[in-house]
């Protein structure tokens, strides 16, 4: 098949520093073309663009990969178009503001399939009035080709909480926690940069190199859709400690895995020893937790078990 996929337009893809969606665009890409398939990318923010570009190409499917152009769609000459949301808030209405609300209706009237990037999500199309028919549950997936492992852990005392610093991950609550380490751009003056656990901001090739040297990965966000950088960590052989928002798609009750919950995400002293139990758990689990993530998140099985499947039904209809 021949697919178009429509990206943010904000910067190249694939990126060369931080940017999860062209990141997964691009993984769709490869994973895809290895499959046989033909995908072209438009990636442009200039919505007339975006349907010029797009209207040129003999696409049999087309898949909007930002919700900002979901009123694209009515305009677009492909029979099969798919658009998938990545709002952190998604799953939390009362935090949307006016803009998501807007987008949201944009969703609902596009006709458009729907590709949720969890169950939870998808009950929230629901409950807006989208029919069944339209939605299909899709999780993004991880390239554990990228990612270094290590049996062994270089440093078992240590906890990595790899994202942007900003106010919708949290990191301020948890800047003095020991063995806890951060690392990723600051845009919340609330952070200490200052702080001996600041590494800075990694770039790509650093962090495929370097996160299997850490325990496991602390993920405390108020939202989250997908997190792909849980995934990451797995397959680099991390456990993970992580708010209840950033659950999605996951097994918490795997021993790898602990879930804070949000009447605790400001006691310093219980994160601290939650951290440290799920070291000591995550670490004789190296293996298991890349087996785990790799078994059920690889971006082929992704593609192979998830997306296709759903593709295929949507362009038979």
């Amino acid at each position: 098949m021949k697919f178009t996929i429509i990206g943010p337009g904000y910067m190249e893809i694939p990126p060369k520093g931080w940017g999860a969606v062209e990141s997964l665009i691009h993984d769709y890409r490869v994973t895809l073309e290895n499959l046989g398939h033909e995908v072209n990318i438009v990636n442009t923010s200039i919505l007339q663009q975006i349907v010029g570009l797009t209207n040129s190409i003999d696409s049999d499917v087309v898949h909007i990969q930002l919700d900002d152009y979901a009123i694209v769609a009515p305009h677009l000459n492909c029979n099969n178009i798919i658009v998938t949301s990545h709002y952190a808030y998604l799953e939390q209405p009362d935090k949307w503001d006016k803009g998501y609300h807007d987008n949201f209706w944009a969703f609902v009237n596009s006709n458009a399939s729907i590709f949720c990037l969890s169950d939870g999500i998808k009950e929230v199309y629901s409950k807006g009035g989208i029919p069944e028919e339209r939605l299909s549950v899709v999780p993004n997936g991880v390239r554990d080709d990228l990612f270094r492992f290590s049996k062994e852990c270089k440093f078992p005392d240590s906890t990595i909480y790899l994202a942007k610093v900003d106010f919708r991950k949290r990191q301020h609550l948890f800047h003095n926690i020991p063995g806890l380490y951060f690392a990723g751009n600051i845009a919340d003056e609330r952070f200490n940069a200052d702080s001996d656990f600041y590494l800075g901001e990694w770039t790509k090739d650093h962090l495929y190199d370097n996160l299997t040297n850490y325990a496991n990965l602390a993920l405390l966000s108020d939202g989250e859709a997908h997190s792909l950088v849980c995934l990451e960590a797995m397959s680099a052989g991390l456990g993970l400690v992580i708010s209840e928002f950033s659950t999605a798609n996951l097994d918490t009750d795997l021993p790898f895995i602990d879930v804070i919950p949000e009447e605790k995400i400001e006691d310093e002293e219980y994160i601290k020893q939650v951290l440290k139990e799920n070291r000591e758990k995550s670490i004789p689990l190296r293996q298991e937790i890349r087996k785990y993530v790799v078994d059920n998140f690889a971006w082929e099985t992704i593609v192979k078990n998830h997306y296709l499947p759903e593709v295929e039904k949507m362009v038979g209809s």
